[in-house]
């Protein structure tokens, strides 16, 4: 940037540029693991019979002699409808990046003009009681109905366009709460427990209110 500058050189990345590509930098590539981490431990206090159950899996896998890796995926059908269902509830980014239609364009009896800023609103896609019964409640054992609901969670986005860090924040995510719920037994503290509205939108997520969370290192 700064060769182009002294060289008179025309550029379209300037400061400006430069500054909004290290916020998206950090805002997609930390903010929103973090954000979801609150959420899902939220999650996991207000039901403990799923926290038991949850641990439960785990050790049987683990047989608490050692960390869970990756590799033990396919073998924990609950902890992963767990996630999944925590994508579906907390829907930290309710609103897709926007897009501006390059042509008029039909959809279904509507008319979409040219130029016009268009985004998906995926939180009514992951809350569509047509596919999820009880759709505000947080129950991972929707996903064993055979129905193949999950394909409706699309935290991510999806296509061409979707977000290019989902394998890395899946997999961090998996890790990082299973590796917790392993070490540490954890309990929500009854005078500051989480509550189900966000607390806050920062740019386009929602964020969980805070809490105090308890955790007991286990024997």
């Amino acid at each position: 940037m700064k060769k182009e500058q002294n060289n008179d050189a025309p550029s379209t990345f300037d400061e400006k540029w430069l500054e909004m590509s290290l916020l998206d930098l950090w805002a997609a590539g930390q903010e929103t693991t973090t954000t979801t981490l609150y959420w899902a431990f939220s999650y996991l206090l207000l039901h403990p019979e799923v926290k038991s159950r949850v641990v439960e899996e785990l050790l049987s896998i683990t047989k608490g002699q050692r960390s869970l890796s990756i590799t033990d995926r396919p073998n924990t059908p609950y902890y992963n409808a767990i996630l999944t269902e925590v994508h579906r509830c907390a829907k930290i980014i309710p609103m897709n990046l926007w897009r501006n239609t390059s042509e008029d364009t039909m959809v279904g009896p509507y008319l979409i003009p040219k130029g016009t800023a268009i985004a998906a609103q995926v939180s009514a896609i992951m809350n569509d009681e047509t596919y999820f019964e009880d759709n505000y409640e947080f129950n991972p054992d929707r996903y064993f109905s055979g129905d193949r609901v999950e394909q409706m969670v699309v935290p991510f986005g999806l296509g061409k366009r979707a977000c290019p860090g989902e394998s890395l924040a899946q997999a961090e995510l998996y890790l990082i709460i299973a590796n917790f719920l392993l070490r540490y037994d954890v309990t929500a503290d009854p005078e500051h427990m989480p509550k189900m509205r966000a607390q806050k939108e920062f740019i386009t997520m929602r964020m969980a209110p805070s809490y105090h969370i308890c955790f007991k290192r286990r024997q």
